[in-house]
């Protein structure tokens, strides 16, 4: 009987012993939530406080460049055609009957534009053809005629009055033969006159005529302008016409067409200055080989003068506009890690970078990178940039 007393002293005292466990390993859980929870709320674990951190912008930041190079003089302008625009016309009357290019289209000079009916041109030839044949006929038998009364004449066996009377048949039928060889030639010219062919190179920019209508002669039916190369007209004010030199170069850059750089000359300044604006016309030319500039385009140029000076410059990207489309950079502040915006005014380009003509005084450390989505005030984190503990950098320390 002892050992079944025993057996089931040790059977309780083991059962007692795993709900002791059970409760320890709970309460050792427990005091780890707790402890957790008193850790976190001090230090912050808050996902807010997380996602401020990531998202603080890191940015790149130089100083304002000084170029010594030759002042210019910055004016805008219109593309227009270095010539007038060609009005082209039928010689003849008819009615068309064909019509190939549209507005828009470049035509090489001789290429076929329009057609009319030449039926009536084509049997006129014909006509003028057998008139020609005639006359000639006619002249060989009055040039035979001629030399067989002229030797009569000569041998003293025709009377003079009857010589002059085959000599003046001989004359007639030579005038004759001319008229209708003048004749047959206006006609075959006619015919042709019936293809109408570009006179110049360029683009068409007006169609006025279609199929079924009735040409006139001289009604123009097509307008064709050459636009390479093209001519910016500016107007440039008589404080700075004395820069300006024929051939000085010229540096373009047109709105319409971001990005580009055209290069070009100065062909003429004008002597007098518009009453009304006193202001030069000057004309520029522009080589135009793959003709993105089109006539009417407005352009800002940059005319180079003899002169030089020195100018601020800036990396081109690191220029932005605010929503009213004024152009501006964001400069950094080192003593409070800030970016504010600054309006600017820009100018020439030099290669990748621009001339800043107003809004920097020069001593700025200016956004280069990273400025594309930056808002006004906001804190930033410098990333492969000059450190705020450089000389450039103390000298701009100070606030705004």
């Amino acid at each position: 009987m002892k050992p079944k007393t025993t057996l089931k002293t040790h059977s309780g005292i083991g059962i007692k012993c795993l709900e002791c466990n059970r409760a320890g390993k709970n309460a050792r859980i427990v005091g780890a939530m707790i402890l957790l929870l008193v850790i976190c709320l001090p230090t912050g674990c808050s996902k807010n406080q997380k996602d401020t951190s990531v998202a603080m912008p890191a940015v790149r930041v130089a100083p304002v460049r000084r170029v010594d190079d030759f002042k210019y003089v910055q004016v805008s302008g219109s593309v227009v055609s270095p010539c007038a625009p060609s009005m082209i016309s039928f010689l003849v009357s008819g009615r068309v009957t064909q019509v190939l290019p549209r507005e828009g289209d470049y035509v090489k000079a001789g290429q076929l534009l329009a057609v009319i009916d030449s039926a009536d041109y084509r049997l006129s030839v014909q006509s003028a053809t057998a008139q020609t044949v005639q006359a000639r006929v006619a002249l060989q038998r009055a040039e035979s005629e001629y030399a067989r009364m002229k030797f009569l004449f000569d041998s003293k066996s025709l009377a003079p009055n009857d010589f002059e009377k085959f000599r003046a048949a001989y004359d007639a039928a030579r005038q004759q033969l001319d008229q209708a060889n003048a004749n047959e030639q206006l006609m075959r010219k006619h015919l042709i006159d019936t293809e109408l062919r570009a006179p110049v190179s360029g683009f068409v920019a007006m169609r006025g005529i279609e199929p079924g209508d009735l040409a006139a002669p001289g009604r123009p039916v097509f307008s064709i302008v050459g636009i390479d190369p093209v001519e910016i007209h500016v107007g440039v004010p008589e404080t700075d016409v004395r820069l300006l030199r024929k051939g000085s170069k010229v540096t373009i850059t047109v709105p319409a067409l971001p990005g580009r750089t055209f290069r070009g000359t100065v062909g003429l300044v004008n002597v007098a200055a518009d009453p009304t604006s006193r202001t030069y016309m000057t004309r520029i030319i522009v080589a135009n080989p793959d003709r993105v500039l089109r006539i009417g385009m407005i352009a800002e140029a940059g005319i180079q003068s003899p002169e030089r000076t020195k100018v601020m410059t800036l990396p081109g990207d690191a220029v932005v506009r605010d929503p009213q489309g004024a152009k501006m950079v964001y400069v950094y502040y080192p003593d409070k890690k800030r970016v504010h915006a600054r309006q600017i005014e820009t100018g020439a380009l030099y290669d990748r970078d621009v001339q800043i003509k107003r809004g920097l005084s020069g001593t700025e450390l200016v956004v280069i990178a990273g400025q594309d989505k930056l808002r006004e005030g906001e804190t930033v984190a410098l990333a492969d940039s000059l450190s705020p503990s450089s000389p450039v950098a103390a000298t701009n320390a100070g606030g705004e």
